[in-house]
């Protein structure tokens, strides 16, 4: 298996091209499942891949 397979807070938001804010927001609301790594909260690779393949894609001339 190769590349990384946890992403703490900075590295996850850095991945997702957000804030750490964004992050903990997120993960507070249940959109993001964190695993637990001692007492930092961390993020799996299939997590982030499956938060970003569900974003709403944006399509010109569509209402927001």
């Amino acid at each position: 298996m190769t590349g990384q397979l946890l992403y703490d807070t900075p590295s996850a938001a850095k991945l997702l091209d957000t804030t750490e804010r964004r992050i903990h927001e997120l993960r507070r609301a249940g959109v993001l499942a964190a695993v637990m790594d001692g007492r930092k909260y961390k993020f799996t690779a299939d997590e982030l891949q499956r938060y970003v393949e569900r974003l709403p894609v944006y399509e010109p001339g569509q209402a927001s």
